[in-house]
């Protein structure tokens, strides 16, 4: 997963490489207005499914230009990547704008021919639409508050609507407790009656006034359930592999969250 802020505007192609800060899974430079990350055995499929979406009228996903020893290339979205959690953040619009967007994501990816392709992760969830799983704050761009670009394309993986939306709300909503239950764990602005109603709006949003698609917050819940537990397996065994606390501290947080979820979220 990358996490990088905002940058300036487009510079020209003849400028140094200059790191883009808040990588935590690999370390992407950006070369004027085109970003160089290292590619996977996955990023063949990953430009296609980019340039699938841009073609049902996605522009505000990079466009992939290919890859080059080694690192694949995309363009720049400039704009601010939020990862202190500004007040704005935590805005109606913002969610319904988020929702909305996601949204529209799933429903460009559909038709997308994904049989036979290699990806870096299996959802393990009934295959919908391509999912992002990481469309959290620190993976999306903004300009002037408003969501105008997406990032970090890596995990992107056949799955469930269920399974992509319950990682995002759990971010934007966002669904934890009011107060921490360890030391470092991250928390919600919100009680808990104000939690349950951005689900609703957020479920709203997503619907787009179409009762197919809205959703129930029980159904939510328990997809947002099975996904922390999920990434808490995941994150605890890279964080054994790596030595690495703040990994391990993750996961202790999506596992105490899962729990809180089915314990009080879940018997209301």
């Amino acid at each position: 997963m990358s996490r990088f802020h905002e940058m300036p505007p487009h510079g020209e192609a003849n400028l140094d490489p200059e790191l883009l800060v808040g990588g935590m899974m690999n370390s992407p430079k950006r070369v004027g207005g085109v970003v160089h990350r290292v590619a996977t055995e996955a990023t063949g499929t990953i430009h296609a499914l980019l340039a699938h979406v841009r073609s049902r009228g996605l522009k505000w996903v990079p466009e992939p230009l290919g890859v080059a020893d080694g690192y694949e290339m995309l363009t720049f979205l400039p704009g601010e990547v939020p990862h202190d959690m500004p007040a704005w953040i935590w805005e109606e619009t913002t969610l319904r704008d988020v929702a909305a967007r996601l949204r529209e994501w799933h429903d460009a990816t559909v038709d997308f021919p994904s049989d036979g392709r290699h990806w870096n992760l299996d959802t393990c969830t009934p295959h919908e639409v391509i999912c992002h799983n990481d469309f959290a704050p620190y993976n999306c761009v903004f300009e002037r508050e408003r969501m105008s670009g997406l990032i970090d394309f890596d995990l992107c993986a056949p799955g469930s609507r269920l399974w992509d939306m319950a990682y995002t709300a759990y971010r934007y909503v966002p669904v934890m407790p009011p107060k921490p239950l360890h030391e470092y764990d991250e928390v919600s602005p919100f009680d808990v009656p104000e939690i349950r109603l951005r689900m609703g709006v957020f479920l709203d949003a997503y619907a787009m006034e179409k009762p197919a698609m809205r959703f129930t917050e029980r159904a939510l819940l328990e997809a947002m359930r099975g996904r922390l537990t999920a990434i808490a397996s995941w994150t605890r065994d890279h964080a054994e592999r790596t030595a690495n606390a703040t990994l391990a501290r993750n996961a202790r947080m999506y596992d105490s969250h899962a729990a809180w979820i089915g314990d009080v979220l879940l018997r209301l």
